[in-house]
């Protein structure tokens, strides 16, 4: 996005009146974007820091209807999730993916006692196109999971369900809220909201590069912040309750050398009651996730060294190659925005089933949820904001068979092209298939440029996230537009020097400016690193 426009959006939005003015560009913030724009509604969405900087790029990244809740009977949203599943598997299939997993057996009574879960599992997903459960002996099992601790095995379950890019669907919701007519802007921080009669009708807000102030008005304001929805909610009135009962979730990442694998596993019984996945990603593997509560919400959450050890332990005790602290290569942690009116604070148990909250003020809260079900979350917080605003005229969602940017001119084998084309490794191929969709060739041209010599990645990537994608820092294309950071924090850092130059020639930053973003961006790097190295 170009310094220009940037400020004529700032323009827009200080001179028109909004419908709705959404506050967080996270999953759920961008998908109500992208819904209330089709249905024909004046929508502006505003984003503190990037688009998923927060919860929405820390996932495991998987679109799944979640296995263990099956043992807490939550059917209704197993089956919500499993229906969610299949839309984007059709709409966005560049980002998400069919994925196999394994649930391994140890005792002779565990396959069966699964296998009658999973049989419910498919049920549930009626109508979808994945393949339904099956057992599978220990031979099977090892030839699928070469990691696997075998002793004691007995075999396992096969089943299936899909994984995606979570910060790349993040932003291709932004971008497409914005091509629906949506005015998008992220480094946008609302200061304080403007009432009459008690109720909201705007807002100040400020452009956090310019630091520039402007009033935006709006007939509805949606709060959501996530893991900040309790400091909007305040800002509203100081004298509400908390309503956020936070937990944080780690995974650590390896390359796949050090834990060979064909399938995902899952490991459905561990010491701190959650399910643990290892899943390949991205030629990588991850390993996750923890459940810690926490009393402060940080934007950028460091793992605590006793969930590094908890993995690394958990890890371990299902590997047949021990794992060392040696071999991580990367760490993400995020924050859980659970949402718990009653005071709940055991995280393991509230419900990640969606809530909506209406302030007397008028503004509405929403939380809850998980990406699996951002789309149907949206439809139903515009369908509420339709009701509180006095706006049926405007209609039903039409998000349903939306297709995203990049579905257009997609395969999946568009890679073997783009390999012929850019004489490209089959894994960089890959990678830029399911990152670009049928995009790739506009946005790499004829002959693209390395921003290192030895590392796929191109100086018309960085050029076209900068353009296109909203990119304005460091961080926002090595974390969540080229996914690196989340990877391997050592390539992450090498990339820091080229993509500030380029950034600095799109966005018009002098050289200061350059070596402070650059600076920010590696010392975040280190400090992500000294969490499992001690360094």
């Amino acid at each position: 996005m170009q310094k220009h426009d940037r400020k004529s959006r700032f323009e827009k939005l200080k001179e028109e009146q909004f419908d709705l003015l959404i506050l967080g560009g996270g999953a759920t913030g961008a998908g109500a974007a992208l819904d209330a724009s089709l249905r024909g509604l004046k929508v502006a969405l505003l984003e503190k820091s990037d688009f998923s900087a927060g919860t929405s790029s820390r996932s495991t990244k998987l679109i799944h209807g979640g296995v263990r809740y099956l043992a807490q009977f939550h059917f209704k949203l197993i089956h919500e999730a499993l229906t969610e599943r299949q839309r984007l598997l059709e709409n966005a299939p560049h980002l998400v993916k069919p994925l196999p997993f394994i649930l391994p057996t140890y005792k002779l009574y565990e396959k069966p006692y699964y296998s009658i879960g999973m049989t419910m599992y498919d049920i549930l997903a009626w109508k979808g196109d994945l393949p339904s459960h099956k057992r599978v002996s220990k031979e099977e099992v090892e030839k699928d999971f070469p990691a696997l601790q075998t002793k004691g095995l007995t075999g396992g379950i096969l089943y299936y369900d899909s994984q995606f890019n979570d910060a790349r669907l993040n932003v291709n919701l932004a971008r497409a809220a914005s091509k629906e007519g949506a005015l998008v802007l992220n480094q946008t921080e609302l200061l304080s909201f403007q009432k009459k009669d008690g109720k909201i009708v705007g807002g100040k807000v400020k452009d956090l590069l310019s630091g520039e102030t402007y009033n935006v008005k709006a007939k509805i304001i949606v709060n959501a912040t996530g893991p900040w929805v309790d400091d909007i909610r305040l800002k509203d009135d100081p004298r509400t309750y908390r309503v956020l009962s936070p937990s944080q979730g780690i995974h650590l990442v390896f390359k796949k050398e050090t834990i060979p694998c064909n399938t995902a596993l899952i490991i459905p019984k561990t010491k701190d009651g959650r399910v643990v996945f290892i899943i390949p990603w991205e030629d990588h593997v991850i390993l996750g996730t923890t459940d810690t509560p926490i009393h402060e919400v940080s934007q950028d959450p460091l793992p605590l060294e006793s969930e590094v050890e908890f993995l690394l332990q958990t890890g371990s005790d299902y590997l047949s190659k021990p794992l060392q602290r040696k071999d991580i290569i990367s760490v993400f942690s995020g924050i859980r925005p659970l949402i718990s009116p009653e005071g709940n604070q055991d995280t393991k148990n509230i419900s990640r089933e969606e809530v909506i909250l209406v302030s007397p003020s008028g503004l509405i809260t929403m939380g809850g949820g998980k990406w699996s079900t951002y789309r149907k979350m949206a439809e139903d917080l515009i369908d509420r904001v339709l009701k509180e605003g006095g706006l049926e005229e405007f209609g039903a969602s039409r998000t349903a068979k939306y297709a995203f940017p990049g579905k257009v001119g997609y395969s999946e084998n568009l890679y073997k092209e783009i390999q012929k084309m850019y004489k490209v490794t089959e894994v960089s191929a890959k990678r830029l298939q399911n990152f670009y969709g049928g995009e790739v060739f506009i946005i790499l041209g004829k002959k693209p440029t390395p921003l290192l010599k030895g590392i796929e990645y191109f100086q018309e990537e960085v050029e076209w996230f900068a353009k296109e994608e909203f990119a304005l820092t460091v961080t926002d294309v090595l974390a969540r537009r080229f996914r690196i950071q989340f990877l391997d924090l050592k390539v992450s850092a090498k990339l820091a020097t080229p993509v500030s130059q380029i950034l600095a020639k799109q966005l018009g930053w002098k050289e200061s400016q350059r070596k402070e973003k650059e600076t920010t961006a590696l010392e975040l790097i280190e400090s992500l690193r000294a969490t499992y190295t001690g360094k």
